[in-house]
């Protein structure tokens, strides 16, 4: 019959989340320096009824690991004062408090098996004080309030754990559940039974090939109490690869470090890649193992075909990180375990392909592996950054979906742990971010962030994304998104430089932009493998190859050819880089080649062209979701306004206007999106005809720094002399 295992609705099976609630908690944490990773917060309100106050008080009580989703939660989660209050003056005789116990125990939730275990006919186990306690439908019985579960538990002896652990072994057993009933015989056990490991260990794999890496890993665990000898190495090799599946990298590292040196070949093969995944994630160290030492000595494909992964793995996740010459070494050494374990080529194929995506060498290997992440994955990947971003998108609807069970050859085994989903989303959402549905891209990594660690994946691109996403439509990332970049694993490091220059920009305040932006090309402009859109409006242009989709490097190119032109060539290429603009299918991306264009159209004198590029920006913007982009694009175009009715006759008033006496007034408006507060400074001097001497008295400063502010402001207005940036600055006053 089906096991149980599929069926538990008192610890494992969780219902859906909306995003509100987990938001809120989260803001909560992070103001009192608690700060939980937002799938810890999903997870305990489903276990903890919904109820804020309980999860708060819970986080104060879990390790900081197990907040930032590091280890895994414990089986059994704290009682917290709430807990107790809202059960401790709960009466029970023995009879219905064994029958809670039963319920909170058990790991099916089939009205046959507590009647089995108790005894009594459903109408009675409904009777007397349970009947608040216990809800009962279509055959299955319901706590009420799973904290109920927890409260049990804890005030619960030893014995009386045991004993109902043997009920409900007996009432599994006599059902036909074999797998159930294991594990209450391992659970309820006073003492090890080392001959309940291997079924337990039988079940790991089965749990996990399923994707229940938090089941598999309690199992496992449980079988490692148990087991002796090789069985034991067996037990904790299978905690460690599901913690690493379900993204806790400290319990993973924990219990797969011990196995390296000293365990049986075949159980260290399986499961060294994912100590791979799991020291790289939680140290940043890359090269963690020497091939030489963990090479296989014997002519076992098998063994091959796991020490292949093992080099596939640790080949991308430096491909990840940017680390080309270790990512080569780690593929030539694929390339001979993939010929010794005879495989094809599958597993060496699927990883050469991975990489040279990565590395921005897209052209170098078709895809051409099944699986949701060497085929799907790279499949999407390559779709999107070869110019079809939907067909890219619906590689990955099919992979979602579920429609085939084939092996991946690179992660055999985990295809449908929550790692793996999590690179799928992660995916997903930069595939939808290029397409230039930003609000839709949001709100699915958003969802995704309760259930999955979409932080981790490509060495922190998913963290990256959630805040970039926020900021776009928001203006500032939100409480999830700075969970997510504040609880990554210790190995990954994200700059967020271009994050808060975005906020500045969008916020109004450019001149803080351009130094965040500075300062991020400064220390090498570090980015993610795959491109995610920055701002590319302000700060030193950095050109280097990206890995994103043709019309997304256009958009850029676009961008720096706005920011770059010359005054001179201004007029006579502005119809044609408009053009260029009005071809690009994301809306994102030609709104911000609109609003560029409308800034410097209005910095260079032709108000009229500026007004149009940015009413069709805030439309465009709008269309793509990126609302704060949005209210940048307005509030720029009302400025704009009001500078234009402050410099006009007035016709209609019956009160007359009193115009601006000061010709270069709208050039400070004009710039401001352009020059920071002290640059625009130095222009008006400049333009009136002061010197530099003269300027660095008037301002404080000392005339080399008038000198380089003198330079900035040259390029940025394209202008070669102080006799050109007059001019400008009249013809745009007059413009207004």
């Amino acid at each position: 019959m089906t096991s149980a295992w599929r069926q538990d609705p008192h610890i494992w099976l969780l219902p859906a989340l909306e995003c509100e609630p987990v938001t809120e908690i989260a803001a909560d944490l992070l103001a009192s320096r608690l700060t939980t990773a937002p799938q810890v917060i999903g997870t305990l309100l489903r276990r903890l009824d919904g109820d804020p106050a309980t999860v708060r008080e819970t986080c104060v009580a879990l390790s900081p690991a197990q907040r930032t989703g590091q280890r895994m939660l414990p089986r059994l989660l704290p009682l917290v004062p709430s807990i107790s209050a809202r059960f401790d003056g709960l009466v029970l005789d023995p009879d219905d408090r064994l029958t809670l116990l039963m319920v909170g125990l058990s790991v099916d939730d089939s009205a046959e098996v507590l009647m089995r275990a108790t005894g009594l006919a459903p109408e009675e186990l409904l009777a007397g004080r349970l009947s608040a306690l216990l809800a009962a439908s279509h055959g299955r019985f319901t706590l009420g309030d799973r904290r109920a579960a927890i409260w049990v538990q804890h005030t619960a002896t030893a014995l009386e754990i045991a004993y109902a652990h043997g009920l409900l072994e007996r009432a599994h057993r006599d059902r036909g559940d074999d797998d159930a009933a294991d594990w209450h015989r391992a659970c309820g056990a006073l003492q090890r039974i080392p001959d309940i490991a291997a079924p337990l260990i039988d079940m790991v794999g089965a749990l996990s090939e399923a994707g229940d890496a938090h089941r598999a890993f309690a199992v496992a665990s449980e079988a490692a109490a148990h087991a002796e000898g090789a069985q034991l190495g067996r037990a904790r090799a299978a905690a460690g690869a599901a913690a690493m599946s379900a993204g806790c990298f400290e319990d993973a590292a924990e219990w797969l470090g011990a196995l390296l040196p000293n365990t049986d070949e075949a159980v260290r093969a399986k499961a060294l890649g994912s100590a791979v995944v799991a020291e790289t994630n939680m140290h940043g160290m890359i090269a963690m193992i020497d091939p030489a030492e963990h090479r296989p000595r014997a002519a076992d494909p098998d063994r091959w075909r796991a020490w292949a992964r093992t080099a596939g793995v640790a080949a991308v996740t430096c491909a990840e990180r940017g680390a080309s010459p270790e990512m080569r070494a780690w593929l030539t050494e694929l390339r001979e375990a993939d010929a010794r374990a005879e495989a094809d080529g599958a597993v060496r194929d699927a990883a050469v392909a991975l990489c040279w995506m990565l590395t921005g060498e897209a052209d170098a290997v078709e895809p051409c592996s099944c699986g949701p992440f060497s085929g799907a994955m790279v499949g999407a990947l390559h779709a999107a950054v070869g110019g079809d971003i939907d067909d890219g998108l619906g590689i990955l609807a099919r992979a979602q979906a579920r429609t085939t069970d084939e092996d991946d050859p690179l992660v055999a085994d985990l295809e449908r742990s929550p790692l793996v989903d999590a690179y799928l989303v992660v995916t997903e959402a930069l595939l939808r971010f290029w397409r230039g549905d930003v609000d839709t891209a949001r709100e699915l990594l958003t969802a995704a962030s309760i259930d999955l660690p979409v932080g981790v994946p490509f060495a922190g691109l998913g963290a990256v994304l959630a805040q970039r996403l926020d900021i776009a439509v928001r203006g500032a990332p939100g409480a999830l998104a700075r969970s997510l970049a504040a609880t990554l694993p210790g190995g990954i490091r994200i700059d967020r430089l271009v994050d808060s220059g975005l906020s500045a920009y969008l916020g109004g305040a450019p001149e803080q932009a351009a130094i965040d932006v500075t300062l991020w090309h400064d220390r090498g402009a570090p980015e993610p493998a795959l491109g995610v859109p920055g701002l590319e409006e302000v700060g030193p242009v950095v050109q280097r190859p990206r890995v994103e989709p043709p019309e997304t490097r256009e958009a850029r190119r676009l961008l720096h050819r706005i920011r770059t032109l010359p005054e001179s060539s201004w007029r006579r290429e502005h119809d044609e880089i408009a053009e260029a603009g009005r071809r690009l299918s994301s809306p994102f991306d030609r709104a911000r080649v609109e609003a560029l264009l409308g800034s410097t159209c209005i910095a260079r004198g032709d108000a009229s062209a500026g007004r149009r590029h940015l009413r069709a920006a805030s439309r465009l913007f709008e269309d793509a979701g990126a609302l704060a982009w949005k209210d940048a694009a307005e509030a720029r175009l009302s400025r704009l306004m009001v500078a234009l009715s402050a410099h006009s006759d007035p016709v209609t008033e019956p009160i007359a206007v009193i115009r601006d006496t000061d010709p270069l007034a709208a050039s400070r408006v004009a710039w401001e999106t352009l020059l920071t507060e002290r640059e625009i400074e130095v222009a008006m001097r400049v333009a009136s005809g002061g010197e530099n001497r003269e300027i660095a008295i008037d301002l404080d400063v000392s005339v080399r720094t008038v000198e380089v502010h003198v330079g900035r402001l040259f390029d940025k207005l394209g202008v070669r002399n102080r006799v050109e940036l007059a001019v400008l600055a009249h013809r745009t006053g007059r413009a207004f």
